[in-house]
């Protein structure tokens, strides 16, 4: 077995763990008996597992030949140099010469690094680059609104901790300063496949050119990222396929007028949310409130150079027609798993000289909900909203 497989394992049953920890916080309740003996089995194998990866490494060092840190370092920078020239290009024509049914491809950028004890730089990590989603990440819309992006994921869900709130108060002059009172929750993540179908001219292949390159690569991102957007700003309903989009189960706030559109604002700020607020409108929205004044002795629009009443509105036709979203998108967190799965299908759209790529990406996104420094319950970050229309 190899080492990454232990590794997997090892999460495995570290989530076996945490998921009866768990149950038993959201019973509110002690850990059973069972229950007690049942994670002592799993740490115990975690242990043996661990004794195992060393074990592997240990035989792997013994068949190393002994080369000193500078040899390392030139096979490392050669190394490096073949993979700075990695093509997705050039990986796609060839695993279709050699008729391979699909290929993997980095999903993000990652570097060198040199690790070592005591000062000692004793082994050098070469690592994958030139990722391919590193362009959605930086561009999407997402990221301009402020979402958190956690990529390279281990296989598995993840529990992603967030404090919620901290106690604080007036205290006399010799009184004892009670303890923060921290409240933490956590977010799950499961990974859900992000699928795409790109059709690539064979001629366009043939192509060893950066331009091509970058076109195939930006044709996978747009494809992907037009998926996970209209997914994420739409209504349907969880699946074992999806997650569930943010307008699930809400429905809209009606938008007439300008105080609506206050009393809307109001409804999240009541809540002592006063993050980085933003909206994001479909283009029937934008243009609504673009054709729509203050109030009744006022001559400007709502809507004015990206902007509705000063405050930055973002627009995406992944937005349901008429609908629109108002809050602090720092509380939507987003998670990416491993590397991009690329299956080649060069029979369906042979008769027009194309090979369609089914781009598969591993993905998932919650809405987080903040606690209410007031109240402390959890209140939503958002509010949702629609303009009139016939």
């Amino acid at each position: 077995m190899k080492i990454l497989e232990i590794k997997e394992l090892i999460t495995e049953k570290r989530n076996q763990i945490e998921t009866l920890v768990n149950k038993a916080k959201e019973e509110v309740r002690d850990l059973s008996d069972a229950e007690n003996a049942e994670i002592q089995q799993l740490k115990d194998e975690i242990e043996e597992k661990r004794n195992e990866i060393t074990k592997l490494q240990e035989e792997m060092e013994k068949n190393i030949p002994n080369i000193n840190f500078e040899e390392k370092r030139n096979k490392n920078i050669s190394s490096n140099k073949m993979k700075n020239n990695y093509s997705l290009v050039k990986e796609i024509r060839q695993a279709l010469d050699e008729n391979k049914k699909s290929i993997t491809a980095p999903a993000e950028t990652r570097t060198v690094t040199v690790n070592g004890e005591n000062g000692v730089h004793d082994e050098v990590v070469e690592t994958e680059i030139q990722g391919i989603l590193a362009p959605l990440y930086a561009n999407s819309i997402l990221t301009q609104l402020g979402a958190r992006w956690y990529t390279g994921l281990p296989m598995g869900d993840i529990s992603i901790p967030l404090m919620n709130s901290n106690t604080v108060g007036w205290e006399g002059e010799i009184d004892e300063a009670p303890s923060t009172g921290n409240t933490f929750t956590s977010v799950k993540l499961t990974p859900h496949r992000l699928t795409a179908v790109i059709s690539i001219s064979k001629t366009l292949l043939a192509e060893d050119t950066i331009g091509v390159e970058n076109a195939i690569r930006q044709d996978i991102v747009k494809a992907l990222n037009a998926k996970l957007e209209a997914t994420l700003f739409g209504d349907e309903a969880a699946t074992t396929e999806r997650p569930a989009g943010l307008f699930y189960g809400v429905t809209p706030s009606k938008v007439e007028t300008f105080a609506d559109v206050c009393d809307l604002e109001a409804s999240v700020e009541e809540n002592n949310v006063y993050g980085n607020m933003q909206y994001v409108l479909s283009p029937a929205a934008k243009a609504y409130f673009r054709s729509t004044v203050k109030g009744n002795n006022a001559t400007g629009m709502i809507y004015t150079a990206g902007e509705m009443d000063g405050i930055p509105a973002k627009v995406t036709t992944n937005v349901e027609k008429y609908n629109f979203i108002y809050g602090d998108f720092s509380n939507l967190v987003v998670g990416s798993w491993k590397d991009l799965d690329i299956v080649l299908d060069p029979y369906t759209e042979a008769s027009k000289n194309c090979v369609r790529l089914i781009v598969t990406a591993l993905v998932d996104f919650k809405a987080v909900k903040p606690f209410n420094a007031n109240t402390n319950e959890q209140v939503s970050a958002f509010a949702f909203g629609e303009v009139k229309h016939a």
